[in-house]
């Protein structure tokens, strides 16, 4: 299972749609393999990074590289 890092998620953030626009989220959702709670919250970050709310950061991964003596 992976290790979640970060800022826990502890507050709720909600919004009443009518039944038509829920079952398009669920449906988006679905096609992408999430669940509703997931895609709205990538569909809010994406939308604030466009207006530059957030930063744009992209974090690569740490590796313990070792030299040889011979490079």
């Amino acid at each position: 299972m992976p290790q979640k890092t970060g800022t826990p998620k502890t507050v709720l953030l909600a919004t009443r749609v009518t039944p038509r626009i829920r079952d398009i989220v669920v449906q988006m959702a679905s096609r992408e393999g999430l669940n509703v709670s997931e895609w709205m919250r990538n569909l809010i970050i994406m939308e604030l990074k466009r207006a530059e709310a957030l930063p744009n950061v992209l974090r690569a991964p740490t590796f313990d590289l070792e030299m040889d003596d011979n490079e």
